[in-house]
């Protein structure tokens, strides 16, 4: 074999052995995204339960990180917070960022039975990612759902439409 062969293979092989890489790295970053979402969904249905379970309304802070007390300082309101609800968006080992667009109040507020008084959709997208997820939380009920948010990410304040999340269809 000629050194220009030699190279050529090298090359080839290099190329192949790259692209599970790659594919790897998009995986990942789609099951962080995945999990971002289930986690969003998973904190509101926490905050629901531990307002029926205590039989009293409650509240919770929404920001990037995800959920938290609110800071009576900072955000005074009448009702407590709900106990009990620390819950981040994402790992802290996770690489990549996570970015949440929403148009649901900072300050979610539950009844005593567990009904979300707040609606709205969260839109959440990975910056390596062109596909975003998203979770509309439907009013009276608090009813939520996830899918796939199919329209580009509105800038400068634009409006997220619940109509443009679409439930993930599963292929046979």
């Amino acid at each position: 074999m000629s050194l220009i062969e030699q190279l050529i293979v090298v090359s080839l092989v290099g190329i192949l052995a790259s692209i599970p890489i790659v594919t790897g790295r998009s995986d990942r970053d789609q099951l962080q995204l995945d999990a971002s979402v289930r986690r969003l969904q998973s904190g509101l249905d926490s905050a629901r339960s531990i307002a029926r379970r205590e039989q009293t309304a409650c509240r919770f802070f929404l920001n990037e990180k995800g959920f938290t007390a609110p800071d009576d300082e900072i955000l005074p309101a009448s009702l407590p917070a709900c106990s009990g609800i620390e819950l981040l968006l994402k790992e802290e080992f996770e690489q990549g960022s996570i970015v949440l667009n929403t148009n649901l109040p900072q300050v979610l507020r539950f009844t005593a039975n567990g009904l979300l008084l707040d609606g709205g959709i969260a839109v959440l997208s990975h910056t390596r990612l062109a596909k975003a997820r998203c979770l509309v939380v439907s009013l009276p009920l608090g009813v939520s759902r996830i899918g796939s948010y199919q329209a580009p990410l509105p800038f400068d304040g634009g409006r997220l439409l619940s109509s443009r999340c679409l439930p993930d269809v599963a292929s046979s």
